[in-house]
């Protein structure tokens, strides 16, 4: 059984990525980004 992320908690995944851009940590969000598609893709099969 998959659990899908709340309203909320994808907020808050998106906040922190944007605060990451936004202080030119890009390296580290493109890594956040990259771990949640690879998690994402695992629970749909």
């Amino acid at each position: 059984m998959t659990e899908a992320m709340t309203r909320l908690e994808l907020l808050t995944l998106l906040y922190s990525i944007q605060a990451l851009m936004e202080t030119g940590n890009t390296d580290k969000a493109k890594e956040i980004i990259e771990k949640v598609i690879k998690e994402a893709e695992s629970n749909e099969k």
